[in-house]
């Protein structure tokens, strides 16, 4: 799911030499924009890439914590957070529907939903 809403929308990176990206010549000390919404969007990574599945066999090879020295530090600590969450939820869960228009923050650096109107019902515990 997190391939969907990468809390961080883009960063900018300086060419460190020049070199040459998917046919594309970067001098050193070009600006570079790297989009982790559009690399997680990539066709060329996952197939049918608008479509949403939890099952997806490649998920992990979205880039929504960073990369290499950039990956994000709180990663392991979200992933658990978002495991044990489920783990308790979704036992539980009986129906669940939206319940109005989501609207995502305003931002140009770190993002994500800013509403998310559901309706749900659960099960008696």
């Amino acid at each position: 799911m997190i391939r969907w809403t990468a809390p961080v929308r883009h960063f900018m990176r300086t060419a460190q030499a020049d070199t040459e990206i998917c046919g594309e010549e970067v001098k050193a000390r070009d600006w570079l924009y790297l989009s982790y919404k559009a690399a997680n969007l990539d066709p060329k990574v996952f197939e049918d890439p608008l479509r949403f599945d939890i099952e997806r066999s490649n998920a992990d090879r979205n880039v929504s914590f960073g990369y290499g020295i950039h990956f994000c530090l709180g990663a392991q600590l979200a992933r658990n957070e978002l495991r044990r969450l489920f783990a308790h939820l979704l036992p539980r869960i009986e129906t669940i529907e939206l319940a109005g228009d989501p609207t995502t923050m305003k931002t140009t650096f770190v993002g994500g939903h800013k509403t998310l109107p559901i309706r749900y019902t659960l099960t008696p515990a």
